[in-house]
């Protein structure tokens, strides 16, 4: 299963600038704890949203710590980063048929949301033919 812990997340809409920014803030408090007020600084943040992107970490799995006025990962945070959720890619159906041939986890969860779509096991549906000209029992002419 994936590093989820098993649990699956419900989908968050979430912008690439706010993705961003929780993998920036991911990635400083790997690097050591940190004081708010240089996270802040570094994420050119305010207060608010500092705690609204805690609380989005908390609902991923990730868990921050806040000790001695510095805040660190939780030592059980096993690649935190693969919590995160990830902004819509705005991907065609084709694309998305594409990836789900893949035989990994990831690959195997779009296949499952394709046919949960088009009830077609993950195969996108045989390109439709179109008639170019007059068919059996049709005439070419005007009525």
């Amino acid at each position: 299963m994936s590093d989820t812990g098993g649990r699956r997340r419900s989908w968050i809409h979430i912008t690439r600038r706010r993705a961003s920014r929780l993998y920036t803030l991911v990635r400083l408090l790997e690097e050591r704890p940190r004081p708010r007020e240089e996270i802040l600084k570094a994420l050119e943040i305010g207060l608010r949203t500092f705690y609204r992107e805690l609380d989005l970490l908390r609902r991923c799995g990730v868990r921050v710590r806040h000790k001695d006025r510095l805040y660190a990962l939780g030592a059980e945070a096993a690649d935190p980063r693969g919590r995160l959720p990830f902004p819509d890619p705005q991907l065609s159906f084709a694309e998305i048929a594409e990836l789900a041939r893949c035989e990994c986890e990831a690959g195997r969860r779009l296949a499952s949301l394709l046919d949960s779509i088009t009830g077609q096991g993950g195969r996108p549906a045989p390109p439709t033919r179109r008639r170019t000209g007059p068919g059996p029992g049709r005439s070419g002419g005007n009525l």
